[in-house]
């Protein structure tokens, strides 16, 4: 099974392929903040330090509002992200 790692929290949380970084991070109790869970906000934008090709491609939503807020190419929106694999994360938020 997959361990997401949440650095800013020292915390890793064991999940099953395809769980929702949402799932993930609130199962851990990560301190990843959530606005609207749709990909609209960016509170829950995320800086993927190891294992981006362990999550789910994003979609054009997702790309889209990243690039209207200028982010780097290894953020991601964590309401957006599906877990295929061994990950670590921190919180950049917006």
């Amino acid at each position: 099974m997959p361990l997401v790692t949440f650095i800013d929290d020292n915390m890793t949380e064991e999940v099953s392929v395809g769980t929702k970084m949402t799932a993930a991070a609130e199962s851990a109790g990560a301190s990843i903040l959530f606005g609207c869970r749709s990909g609209n906000c960016g509170k829950c934008r995320v800086r993927v330090k190891d294992g981006g090709q362990n999550l789910s491609t994003p979609q054009e939503k997702e790309l889209s509002f990243l690039k209207l807020i200028d982010a780097k190419p290894n953020d991601r929106l964590a309401c957006q992200i599906r877990v295929n694999g061994d990950c670590s994360i921190e919180h950049v938020g917006s």
